[in-house]
């Protein structure tokens, strides 16, 4: 039989992105190729780098593990970074609760938000593995954990 979810695991919480999330943002140009991509995720141990866009020095978006092992197969010495862009940039306030950077990941399909705003360099960033991470908690208070 399937025991119910523990009610604190779910519980509404008054936990900031802040407290939650990764500090800074494993970033790297769009022009790397896919294998400096797996190569940067495994040196970070994270599962997704944000591409910043050669000309206008801006997220261009996230590649992600999936990314890299769909192209790591075809040609991943040439194709860039810039062109497997799969989930585009997100941003969240760091006050906003935990609750509502859920619910933003889940409306946007994402699982990266940057915290901050376009207008400034990202202080950091929550994924959706700090998310779980969170909410698994038996008091629902997790640590930043992954730095991507």
């Amino acid at each position: 039989m399937v025991e119910p979810p523990d009610s604190n695991l779910m519980a509404l919480s008054s936990v900031s992105v802040r407290d939650i999330m990764s500090p800074g943002v494993i970033a790297i140009p769009s022009d790397t190729t896919v294998r400096a991509c797996a190569q940067t995720m495994f040196e970070r141990r994270t599962h997704a780098v944000l591409v910043i866009d050669q000309g206008s020095r801006a997220p261009a978006g996230w590649v992600t593990h999936e990314d890299v092992l769909r192209y790591l197969r075809s040609d991943p010495m040439t194709t860039l970074a810039g062109s497997v862009v799969s989930q585009q940039p997100a941003y969240i306030d760091a006050d906003a609760s935990v609750d509502e950077a859920a619910a933003q990941m889940v409306r946007d399909s994402t699982n990266h938000l940057l915290v901050g705003s376009p207008e400034v360099i990202p202080e950091g960033v929550l994924s959706s593995w700090d998310l779980v991470a969170h909410y698994a908690q038996p008091s629902g208070r997790g640590g930043g954990g992954e730095t991507g």
